[in-house]
């Protein structure tokens, strides 16, 4: 008897799974954060640390909430808050008047980069509390010594990239320029400057964000109000709740200023990147 057929099972194609949408970038972000929380309550619930070292999550919260609704040490959040504000925009903002003028012209002047390069490059490096003391004998306790600190934290890093920026500016554009009958003010409005918009922009993020992380180091000055302040202040009377709440809010004043300044360079160098 001959074999019969053994019938094949089917091969009929299975339906195409449907890719998996990516979760937005955002997401990610919120996950590592939830993630950090969780393990910072395991942390301090299972005291695995002491509390007196570091408190809960929700230990903080109440700090949160009794300064807001007693302040601390006769001063509100938000005097604190713009007290901080107010030194690290008088420092920053004297800076980037200063620093980028002279940044370009040591640029475009070789004997004034010769000159003056060497003073940017010798005070970079040196840590802003150097200067502190000296500060305090010049200029005293009160916010100038202060706002001082902070703008020796960001002048050298803007000069710096104000130089290197215009430094960097392609010779074959301003030769394009000047052979099309631009005038010498309209080749460095038109061509130098906006070339060099990236450079200094990307110095002024460095900038701020040194100057933001010296602003605890410049309420050590004797100060009365101020995150920094607080966080010193808190120290002295082992409130760990208070100084976490301080790093926190700092942390977070940190990134919206450095948005705020990332938004500020997209609107304004909308060119980068396009060379």
């Amino acid at each position: 008897m001959p074999d019969l057929p053994v019938p094949l099972p089917s091969l009929a194609a299975a339906p195409p799974r449907r890719p998996r949408r990516p979760l937005p970038l955002p997401a990610y972000g919120a996950g590592a954060v939830a993630a950090m929380l969780v393990a910072w309550w395991a942390v301090s619930g299972g005291r695995l640390v002491p509390a007196e070292l570091l408190p809960a999550p929700l230990q903080v919260w109440q700090a949160l909430t009794e300064v807001l609704r007693e302040g601390y040490r006769g001063t509100t959040l938000a005097e604190n808050v713009l007290s901080t504000l107010g030194r690290l925009g008088g420092g920053f903002g004297l800076a980037v008047l200063t620093g980028v003028p002279l940044g370009l012209w040591m640029g475009r002047n070789r004997i004034a980069g010769a000159a003056i390069d060497w003073i940017i490059q010798f005070l970079r490096p040196l840590p802003p509390l150097s200067y502190m003391i000296l500060l305090i004998l010049w200029l005293g306790t009160g916010d100038a010594s202060k706002t001082a600190l902070l703008f020796l934290t960001a002048f050298p890093i803007i000069v710096a990239a104000s130089a290197a920026g215009l430094r960097g500016v392609k010779r074959q554009r301003i030769q394009a320029a000047e052979a099309l009958g631009a005038s010498p003010s309209q080749v460095f409005r038109h061509v130098i400057l906006p070339s060099a918009a990236p450079m200094i922009f990307t110095g002024l993020q460095i900038a701020l964000a040194a100057a933001f992380s010296t602003v605890v180091s410049a309420e050590l000055m004797a100060a009365s109000d101020g995150l920094g302040w607080m966080v010193i202040s808190a120290s002295h009377f082992l409130r760990n709740d208070i100084i976490i709440l301080c790093i926190l809010l700092l942390g977070l004043l940190g990134i919206a200023l450095a948005w705020a300044l990332r938004l500020l360079d997209r609107r304004l160098v909308h060119w980068r990147g396009r060379d």
